[in-house]
């Protein structure tokens, strides 16, 4: 059975009202989406988190960015500037990291893990359906190992439940092409083991609410998971 992880209610239905992602700034919709399960209302749309994280445009097309049949949307790009080529375009995770905390005015902190493995993630997750406090949890992922068709770039989704029977993790994804039509609008069910493979280089950015952030960094470093940044 799927456990749904507190505030996923508001991820999803945040999700809803704001699909499609802009181009090139799937991290601070991602981001956007997540903090709405720790501040509500309060959180940040994506261009104030994109321009809080350092996000660069490429201001030309880039069809392959977009899985296939998806819409290009520039909301927000005329307050952003222009990367020097388009693979710097985009929102780093250290970017992220620090953007999401800047745009909040510090209400929330954010906890890096990096690259958590199968059975990392999955001791991770469960953890994390039986917390104590409310969080947000955004993936950053490769996506050839999570598709049928052909897309493969760096992409940000928001995780929201759990099921350890299925073993299979819930995400927000970016468009609502991506969604399975027996779950909430842009949402998806992957197994537990792509998930993780999709992350093997890149890995989990861990949003809580300020005060609890110590708990949220001795809930990682317990399941001996790497509490740091990585750059790809």
């Amino acid at each position: 059975m799927l456990r749904r992880f507190p505030g996923a209610g508001s991820i999803v239905s945040a999700l809803d009202r704001v699909l499609p992602q802009p181009d090139q700034l799937c991290g601070p919709f991602s981001a956007s989406v997540a903090l709405t399960a720790v501040i509500g209302d309060d959180a940040p749309d994506v261009t104030a988190l994109a321009m809080a994280s350092g996000s660069a445009i490429w201001p030309g097309e880039i069809e392959s960015a977009r899985p296939p049949g998806t819409p290009r949307l520039t909301d927000g790009w005329d307050v952003l500037p222009r990367a020097v080529s388009t693979d710097t375009a985009g929102t780093t995770a250290a970017g992220l990291a620090a953007g999401i905390e800047t745009a909040t005015d510090h209400r929330v902190a954010v906890v890096p893990i990096r690259g958590p493995g199968a059975e990392g993630l999955r001791l991770l997750l469960a953890r994390l359906a039986d917390a104590p406090f409310r969080f947000g949890l955004v993936a950053n992922v490769h996506t050839a190992e999570l598709t049928e068709f052909d897309w493969s770039v760096g992409h940000f989704v928001t995780v929201w439940g759990f099921d350890p029977v299925a073993d299979v993790v819930a995400i927000a994804d970016t468009y609502r092409e991506l969604g399975d039509s027996d779950m909430p609008p842009g949402c998806r069910t992957v197994s537990a083991d792509a998930f993780a493979s999709a992350m093997s280089e890149r890995g989990l950015l861990l949003i809580v609410d300020n005060e609890v952030h110590h708990a949220a960094v001795g809930l990682v470093r317990s399941l001996e998971l790497r509490h740091d940044l990585w750059s790809v």
